[in-house]
């Protein structure tokens, strides 16, 4: 794994969590590429931590879907695939853009300013995708909140879990990051003006935006592994550059 990938990890996290970070952070880079193991016991070694934080890490990385359980045998990194990509985002676009409909009818001054709020922090923020993905969150929640919809709320919040991969991947990118301020930009502007079909079309053509990116950087990444073949490794190997996190 190569050093650029390792975000700083940010201090005043549980050790979990900068586990978890530093670990998503090689996955969505490439660097631990689809099929490759990841185990517990030398995770733990190699980070200088005990296996509980390690083991609380990798089962939400699970969860995320970047990691594939496979019981006694520990974890895989997971492959995308694309038509499971392509499913999966038609339904979040189909969900996302209904919601942006049902939000502008009744869409009042103080949800404007919460939503502006957060596209200012994503512009603040444009060189970090764990933020982003915070305040990108914030957004849609936002939007969901106005749509008033109980069933869609549950809907979209399922759905967001099986996305959770997906959004990390297509934020990772920083001409998407730039772009997705952009889009948010104009997604305001349609709900500022009640305009229904405009926030619908704006919104499905964000969430296409992103799910084209997700699929040409997953892509890329295959393309990236398949041309450069590294030396078979232990069973058990991990990167070499994820070294021990640091206590605090």
């Amino acid at each position: 794994m190569h050093a650029k990938s390792l975000q700083p990890l940010r201090r005043g996290l549980p050790l979990r969590d900068r586990i978890h970070e530093r670990l998503r952070a090689a996955i969505i880079s490439g660097e631990l590429s689809p099929g490759s193991p990841v185990i517990e016991a030398e995770l733990a070694t190699r980070l200088g931590a005990s296996r509980t934080p390690v083991r609380e890490a990798l089962r939400r990385l699970e969860a995320e879907g970047l990691l594939e359980p496979r019981g006694l045998r520990g974890s895989v990194v997971r492959e995308l695939k694309s038509d499971e990509v392509e499913c999966v985002f038609e339904i979040r676009e189909a969900l996302e853009s209904l919601a942006a409909r049902r939000a502008a009818r009744t869409m009042r001054d103080a949800d404007l300013r919460k939503l502006e709020q957060h596209v200012d922090g994503m512009r603040g923020c444009v060189d970090d995708a764990n933020e982003m993905e915070r305040y990108d969150t914030a957004f849609h929640d936002t939007i969901l909140a106005v749509a008033n919809g109980d069933r869609l709320k549950r809907m979209l919040t399922d759905l967001r879990e099986e996305l959770i991969a997906y959004r990390f991947l297509s934020l990772s990118d920083p001409d998407r990051r730039r772009a997705t301020v952009a889009e948010h930009d104009e997604i305001v502007a349609a709900l500022r003006a009640h305009d229904e079909d405009a926030a619908a079309s704006r919104t499905a053509q964000h969430i296409a935006n992103a799910r084209a990116a997700v699929l040409r950087l997953a892509a890329a990444a295959k393309a990236k592994a398949n041309e450069a073949p590294q030396p078979a490794k232990p069973r058990d190997a991990v990167p070499a550059t994820l070294n021990e996190v640091p206590a605090s």
